[in-house]
């Protein structure tokens, strides 16, 4: 078998770099105006409450405190040790007690409680106007 040699090519082949840098410039500019840059988990206001030097029942009556525990098949949430059956009840005790005064809330939930329902809960603490809302650190036994 006889191999032939290709000869050269008469001109060398180089990258074409002003092309390459346009483009790069080009993907640049388009990532840049495509992409969103806000964060809505920063939109979502909230604070770890401080716990108290084993003092219980040292909240004020402004404070309403809710307690979302895990079920079988779903949670059970209390607002001030009264059960609520659903979201839309715990909205609408909360918005009958802002339409009396400014109320605050601190939310305390188990670990085992899927986040999908602390952040419902939440969603309805912003549905209902309130504005104030905390976070417990402890675990609801």
């Amino acid at each position: 078998m006889l191999l032939v040699r290709r000869k050269k090519s008469e001109f060398d082949q180089k990258l074409n770099m002003p092309a390459m840098v346009d483009i790069v410039f080009l993907l640049l500019i388009f990532f840049m105006c495509t992409s969103s840059l806000t964060q809505p988990e920063q939109s979502m206001a909230s604070r770890m409450a401080r716990p108290t030097s084993g003092q219980k029942g040292n909240d004020d009556n402004r404070t309403m405190r809710i307690r979302v525990q895990a079920v079988s098949g779903g949670v059970l949430i209390e607002l001030n040790k009264q059960i609520c059956k659903d979201f839309e009840s715990l909205l609408d005790n909360l918005k009958r007690r802002g339409e009396i005064e400014d109320i605050s809330v601190i939310i305390e939930g188990q670990s085992s409680v899927p986040f999908r329902y602390m952040v419902a809960v939440l969603d309805t603490c912003y549905q209902a106007n309130v504005t104030r809302v905390a976070f417990s650190p402890r675990d609801v036994n």
